[in-house]
């Protein structure tokens, strides 16, 4: 490093050079002061996303870590969720959970979120509910609409909290409001039921149509059945099948049951025992108690399909374990009858598969309960306009300063500077024109 005295010796040498010398020593100290500042200069975090995107998550680590340490909560964000991940690095929670709280100090609510799902399942030290909670709400005041979600499900079953249907309502409400599909689904059922608000079939129809529209099965199941009954709507068996055979392709059991029942009942459509009997399978396979037991009545009679009393006995003493203790008893009583039928060791080859059905979903419960482990993501996708504004001005040189989606200053002074240099036509402030002037420039130097 040049020093005071240094530079007083170095000009009288220069006096007696010549400008020649004068020209090379003078060469040599830019070339010197470049190499600093390319040493110095902290990676593009547009280029680590696109090395990650690439599979190059090794090298889309380096960058983030240099820009973790610098102060980008976005960065540390992604390198929370390497490390949650393991790409890149061997799989560290507890790594992870150190950036997701670095992250979540500086207002980065889907970081908080994540680490109150950690801290709840106890996945760091000791399983705590309390710091979970808190983590929660802290989240959803945030602004995190999964969060939101995930605490009016808190109310909602009074989890950790004092059971509240209208403070479940509100914060599903600001969930639903950032598009949220399940909390619309939520929100309807509290009006269907008339749970923390009065009864309104009509409002709810509304909300379970926003969230069919986001893909919710259950809401296009839930409408066939105020479509079925006349609830809020007209009676209507055609529209009703329509929409429980919506929710019946996505899947879900209990659309495929309702769906069953009209073509077994003849509602809306002629009945076909046929049909009923391969959407009842669809469902029962997946434990669906009220499915089970009708299948096991077609299969007892040979409705639909071939009369088959070993498969029926195996589907009522299914259904004869599920939840609904009336139906439970009346599939208990219809393996009773049919057992007396069997003979040699059709009996025990009917309990080895319904051992065998509850073990898969036992097992497909536990692989469904594992945690959602969050991908690392752009700036756009955590929804911060002043963290976008600062790594656009980083990547085009005018702010060296954290990316932290705080204004001060350094944010106030490289806006201004951009906008004179670029001859942007905006004001330089943290607004969407702004940004997108910003955008313009970066891609037009990247190209």
């Amino acid at each position: 490093m040049w020093n005071q005295q240094r530079l007083g010796g170095l000009t009288g040498a220069l006096r007696l050079a010549g400008l020649v010398q004068v020209a090379v020593l003078l060469g040599c100290l830019a070339g010197s002061l470049a190499l600093k500042a390319q040493e110095t200069a902290l990676p593009d975090f547009f280029a680590a996303f696109a090395a990650y995107e690439r599979g190059e998550f090794k090298a889309a680590h380096k960058m983030w870590l240099v820009l973790a340490n610098h102060g980008d909560v976005d960065a540390q964000f992604n390198i929370a969720a390497l490390y949650d991940n393991g790409l890149g690095v061997e799989r560290n929670v507890e790594k992870a959970a150190l950036w997701y709280d670095k992250a979540a100090a500086r207002n980065v609510g889907p970081a908080e979120l994540v680490l109150a799902h950690i801290l709840r399942r106890g996945e760091v030290g000791v399983a705590d509910s309390e710091q979970a909670l808190r983590r929660l709400r802290s989240a959803a005041h945030r602004g995190s609409a999964h969060a939101q979600f995930e605490l009016g499900v808190a109310y909602d079953w009074g989890a950790g909290v004092t059971q509240n249907y209208a403070t479940a309502a509100v914060w599903y409400e600001k969930a639903a409001a950032q598009g949220v599909a399940e909390a619309k689904y939520n929100l309807a059922t509290l009006y269907d039921e008339g749970l923390g608000a009065p009864k309104d079939h009509a409002v709810a129809l509304a909300w379970y149509r926003e969230a069919a529209r986001g893909g919710n099965a259950m809401a296009e199941n839930n409408i066939g059945n105020l479509y079925e009954k006349g609830l809020g709507v007209a009676q209507n068996y055609a529209l009703a099948i329509e929409w429980y055979a919506r929710a019946a392709k996505r899947g879900l059991a209990i659309g495929q049951t309702n769906l069953a029942i009209m073509y077994h009942l003849g509602h809306g459509v002629a009945r076909d025992f046929k049909e009923a009997a391969r959407w009842y399978r669809s469902a029962a396979g997946q434990g669906e108690q009220t499915a089970q037991n009708s299948l096991g009545l077609l299969l007892a009679n040979g409705l639909g399909v071939a009369r088959n009393f070993i498969e029926a006995t195996q589907w009522f003493l299914l259904a004869a374990g599920g939840p609904d203790k009336v139906l439970a008893l009346r599939a208990s009583n219809n393996s009773r009858d049919l057992a007396a039928q069997l003979v040699g060791d059709e009996l025990a080859t009917v309990q080895a598969a319904v051992d065998s059905h509850n073990a898969a979903l036992k097992s497909a419960s536990k692989l469904g309960a594992k945690r959602r482990i969050p991908l690392p993501v752009t700036t756009q996708a955590l929804g911060h306009r002043t963290v976008t504004a600062q790594r656009l001005l980083v990547a085009l040189g005018y702010y060296d300063g954290a990316v932290d989606g705080l204004i001060g200053p350094l944010t106030l002074e490289a806006m201004e500077l951009a906008r004179r240099k670029e001859g942007l036509e905006v004001a330089a402030k943290v607004s969407d024109e702004f940004i997108t002037a910003l955008d313009r420039v970066y891609h037009g130097r990247s190209n």
